[in-house]
């Protein structure tokens, strides 16, 4: 990794994280997640499965995966260069299941860096026994922040 792009935004993907539970998605993935480490690149959480991230076999839903997946992707991407992002390549693999009110560690780290775009592994292990539950990884495009020129004149 060329470390082009890192710069620490560490503090601001915690806040950020911190706040997660308030937004409609990501809050109904992520509420009551215990963060354990942000840094430049990593972020490590904990995690015990609410009833309402079920399926109707009480195992945590893939889609409720996915979008805590896709949420600690784009902060840990954030933590490291702090720009807008977009998903533009996700995937996601199942290795076990996790049942309603099982923990699990969440750690998500960039692994790589090409031009515009930054990839980043999210695992998820269960916390008693380590067995690993899912790997998701995923491609980000980054931009630039800019300031917004809405509302401005050019007279």
């Amino acid at each position: 990794m060329n470390n082009r792009m890192k710069v620490d935004h560490s503090k601001a993907a915690k806040k950020w994280l911190e706040k997660s539970s308030q937004f409609p998605l990501d809050g109904l993935a992520l509420k009551g997640m215990r963060i354990d480490r942000v840094e430049v690149g990593l972020i490590r959480i904990g995690f015990v499965i609410p009833d309402h991230l079920s399926d109707e076999n009480g195992n945590w839903s893939a889609g409720a995966m996915s979008v805590l997946i896709d949420a600690m992707a784009a902060d840990t991407v954030f933590s490291y260069c702090g720009r807008h992002l977009a998903t533009i390549d996700f995937t996601m693999s199942f290795y076990s299941t996790a049942k309603v009110n099982e923990e699990v560690e969440i750690e998500a780290t960039v692994v790589g860096e090409k031009g515009n775009l930054v990839s980043v592994v999210i695992d998820i292990k269960k916390k008693g026994n380590g067995e690993k539950v899912v790997v998701g990884k995923q491609w980000m495009h980054v931009s630039p922040l800019k300031v917004s020129l809405a509302g401005k004149s050019k007279l």
